[in-house]
């Protein structure tokens, strides 16, 4: 099956975050500087090389002998039993489509495997350098955990292939979406009823026999209609309003303005995961008191700094929001 989807995989090779890059006279994009002054806290580079590290290592031998009867009930549930054991959030499956694979890529296999890894909400209060080195580390993690849950695929029998941030041949939202593991909020990102859209993804695509769920729809969608904070909250502005949006395959999206997205979260030195942080679905549906008491202070310090204008990240919070406030 050969891929529909056009991918911008928004590193430091990204073709519209050069241009823009070449159009600033810029000689690299600030966030990715490798000699930026938070490389002495936060090499984001180094990390990055870490999950490409098991990109050779994302496929290999299948084992001749597969389980007696191979039944999608039992595989379904050693697969799933097995990616949790690894440190996997919430494991979903979904018969693999040509719009979840990225132009130019092409697999055999019937179906694919998300694996989602939570991050940890409350690394929001610490910092944009906290926040962004949380969401680095998740990416690895999912990069070990695809890659380990192929291999035991692989044990059973049943070829599988590896994708993640090292690989990129997956297009994530379908995938993500058709294996059940949440709806497609205004940000553009995937909201999960337990973590919001505070997680990063992980894929195995195989042909081992087994049990395809179903979207998740529970209200995310309506709830982004009436709902303006990610959009009020966003630096640059790059969240359209309620009514711009188009539908694809039967899914409606709003569409993030990329160019002017890059503006906070790929042409500063700090980290932008404001959309993602403010978003209610962080407790709307988990119900979670700590995440509740997180987002609230979360809010209120991004109240008196006056929402996007002033752009204000944590980093500048003494400034902005006065000592001790």
């Amino acid at each position: 099956m050969k891929g529909t989807s056009e991918f911008r995989r928004g590193g430091p090779d990204d073709p519209l975050a050069n241009e823009i890059m070449i159009q600033k006279g810029l000689s690299e994009i600030p966030l990715f500087r490798k000699d930026s002054p938070k490389t002495r806290k936060f090499d984001v580079n180094a990390v990055m090389h870490r999950w490409t590290a098991y990109t050779p290592l994302r496929d290999g031998r299948v084992n001749d002998t597969q389980p007696e009867g191979s039944d999608p009930a039992q595989i379904s549930a050693l697969i799933k039993a097995k990616g949790l054991e690894l440190g996997g959030s919430d494991i979903g499956f979904a018969e693999l489509t040509s719009t979840m694979i990225n132009v130019g890529s092409e697999f055999k296999p019937r179906y694919i495997i998300s694996i989602v890894v939570a991050e940890d909400y409350g690394k929001v209060l610490d910092g944009a350098l906290a926040v962004e080195r949380e969401a680095f580390e998740v990416y690895v993690e999912c990069a070990r955990i695809s890659t380990e849950l192929a291999a035991y695929i692989r044990s059973l029998g049943f070829s599988a292939i590896a994708d993640h941030n090292g690989t990129g041949e997956i297009m994530a939202i379908p995938a993500l979406l058709a294996c059940g593991m949440g709806e497609l909020g205004k940000h553009g990102s995937l909201i999960h009823p337990d973590f919001g859209a505070g997680f990063r993804p992980g894929f195995v695509v195989t042909d081992a026999p087994i049990i395809a769920g179903k979207a998740n729809i529970f209200g995310v969608q309506d709830t982004c209609e009436k709902c303006r904070i990610c959009e009020q909250n966003c630096p640059p502005g790059a969240i359209r309003s309620s009514e711009d949006y188009i539908v694809t395959e039967g899914v409606k999206r709003w569409q993030v303005d990329t160019a002017t997205c890059y503006e906070a979260s790929r042409f500063r030195n700090e980290y932008c995961h404001i959309c993602v942080d403010v978003c209610p679905y962080q407790h709307k549906v988990n119900r979670d008191p700590d995440r509740k008491s997180i987002y609230k202070t979360l809010m209120k310090k991004r109240k008196i700094a006056g929402y996007r204008t002033p752009a204000w990240f944590i980093e500048d919070e003494e400034t902005v929001l006065g000592a001790g406030d």
